[in-house]
């Protein structure tokens, strides 16, 4: 059997953190809380999320695993919330000390530390809660501890007073110096390779400059061929048609069908067919505007015409924002399988704007937010944490547009280091082995989203089976599965042979050998091959509807299972 383990490198800048630090009850949890409902962004204090990793208080672990280890777990943490963008971060009173991970944690983001006189924190400190540091009798002192930290604190960030002030006073002024730091609402990410740039434009108002994206970046354009999904809104249509017009683009316009009857050779062809009755060139650009699937075959048409015509992506649901519009995949389904025919061609612009999602239904949503839970999985299990324990309506508001953003990056960051899928990138398909097997065989019945969530379930079951995933972690993505609305079960009736000769035909298969993706120990993912096919399909049908089996929580799959091979 073969294992090769990919970690995902660095994610790109995108909206800043906010991150608050400073000594033990400076109001770093309180302050950060109400920071982050002022700004509308989520809120990871690290402390807390320690304390649910391990399943005990702070207090508890200095006590019993000692500072030394507590500091080593505090530094993991420091390590996975620097992969977050858009989020009011509260640390520890020590994290300053973990130097280098400290740093790549306010790299880019807005820092703030809060202090209060030595009185103050003596009056807040006796109002109770435990603070092992301070009840050692052959301990430093508070003052001592702090005269330690205050060099470190002085690098750390700005200086915010709290003593005296109620913390909501505190949090208005610390959300206004973020705000006033940390730039507009839109971000921009570039993404270069071998003879290809791709820019890809983040949120709210950033459909207004598509105009002015596709002139900057190709100036010798006069013509745009808008393909649109026909099922859009006549203004949304017309907003992004009118960006284009503004910046002096020639627009035409082509409806097109959405959905997977988008990636059909039928629909490609009339698209081929209106470019070529328009005598459209080289110097002239396509723009796609709809759902992942529209993409995928907007972007075949544009890379396939007249040897390659450049092309800008505008996604208007949560799948395309979420993972289709970026990384130059463009395909279409050809005799009842998923994206078998298709070609690399890295858009030159992607523009990601929240406000053309519209009103969202909870199927059309739920592909999207698959893809999401994946990437958190992948890149950055903070963001699994908040989605399975922080109540927020995931389906829209800026919930949603954090969620999205989170998974671009971890996209962005895989096709940066692997634009063909040769390497690191091939981590982006956890899940989707066991699910386009589900899709082709339920005849697309169970909708992408749906069978994407249930091929993350039963790749976690089938990597702690395999010894690699920890056994917690199926629970954390049905928690998070179940927070947004997607099924956790199978459906019943489902024809076991059709699903196994799906998977037979998936184009991830290596030497003839079927390959399948886990998650990691602690990130990233391991892929596996060789595995027995039968053997490997039991996690998946173990989420049929009342099934009871339960994963092996250590080792390998068992020895009944193993000896059938």
């Amino acid at each position: 059997m073969s294992r090769v383990g990919l970690v995902i490198p660095p994610l790109p800048d995108a909206t800043p953190n906010l991150v608050l630090t400073g000594f033990m009850a400076t109001g770093k949890t309180t302050v950060g809380r109400f920071s982050a409902e002022i700004l509308g962004m989520p809120f990871v204090d690290l402390d807390q999320a320690l304390e649910r990793r391990w399943g005990a208080s702070v207090p508890q672990l200095l006590r019993s695993r000692g500072e030394s280890w507590f500091r080593h777990q505090e530094a993991v943490l420091l390590e996975e919330a620097s992969r977050l963008s858009g989020t009011v971060i509260a640390t520890g009173g020590g994290a300053v000390l973990s130097e280098p991970q400290f740093r790549r944690l306010v790299h880019s983001a807005v820092p703030m530390v809060l202090r209060a006189e030595v009185a103050e924190l003596e009056r807040r400190l006796a109002m109770g809660g435990e603070r092992p540091l301070l009840d050692d009798p052959g301990g430093a002192s508070l003052a001592q501890i702090m005269a330690q930290r205050e060099q470190a604190y002085h690098r750390a960030g700005d200086l915010v007073e709290t003593t005296g002030r109620p913390p909501r006073d505190v949090a208005g002024q610390v959300a206004a110096i973020y705000r006033g730091r940390s730039g507009g609402p839109v971000s921009s990410i570039t993404l270069k390779g071998m003879g290809w740039q791709s820019e890809v434009l983040l949120g709210p108002g950033a459909a207004e400059r598509i105009g002015e994206v596709v002139i900057r970046l190709l100036p010798q354009t006069r013509r745009a061929f808008l393909v649109v999904d026909g099922g859009l809104e006549a203004a949304t249509i017309e907003g992004v048609a009118r960006s284009l017009r503004s910046s002096g683009l020639d627009v035409r316009i082509r409806q097109q069908p959405g959905g997977e009857p988008a990636k059909s050779l039928s629909a490609v062809a009339a698209v081929w067919g209106w470019l070529l009755e328009a005598e459209a060139a080289r110097d002239d650009v396509v723009v796609a505007l709809g759902g992942g699937a529209l993409l995928d075959a907007a972007g075949f048409a544009a890379a396939t015409y007249a040897r390659g015509v450049p092309h800008v992506n505008v996604p208007t649901t949560v799948l395309g924002m979420a993972d289709a519009a970026v990384g130059g995949k463009t395909a279409i389904n050809l005799g009842g399988v998923k994206n078998p025919v298709g070609v690399f061609r890295h858009p030159v612009a992607v523009v990601e704007d929240p406000g053309l999602l519209g009103a969202l239904s909870r199927p059309g949503a739920r592909a999207g937010l698959a893809e999401a839970i994946k990437a958190a999985i992948v890149g950055s299990r903070l963001v699994l944490a908040q989605l399975g324990e922080r109540e927020a309506n995931w389906l829209e508001g800026p919930g949603l547009s954090w969620l999205i953003e989170q998974a671009v990056r971890v996209k962005v960051a895989c096709v940066q280091a692997d634009p063909e899928e040769s390497g690191v990138r091939v981590a982006l398909n956890l899940g989707h082995t066991f699910a386009h097997g589900l899709e082709s065989a339920s005849e697309y019945s169970i909708s992408h989203g749906d069978a994407v969530g249930l091929g993350l379930l039963a790749a976690a079951r089938l990597g702690a089976e395999l010894g690699i995933s920890a056994a917690g972690l199926g629970g954390e993505i049905r928690a998070a599965l179940g927070r947004v609305g997607l099924p956790v079960e199978l459906p019943s009736g489902l024809d076991r042979v059709a699903v196994a000769n799906a998977i037979r035909r998936d184009k991830k298969r290596r030497s003839g050998r079927q390959v399948f993706i886990v998650p990691g120990p602690t990130e990233g993912v391991v892929v596996v091959d060789d595995l027995d096919l039968e053997n490997a399909l039991e996690p998946l049908w173990g989420l049929e509807a009342g099934s009871l089996e339960e994963t092996q929580p250590d080792g390998e799959l068992s020895a009944a299972r193993e000896s059938s091979r």
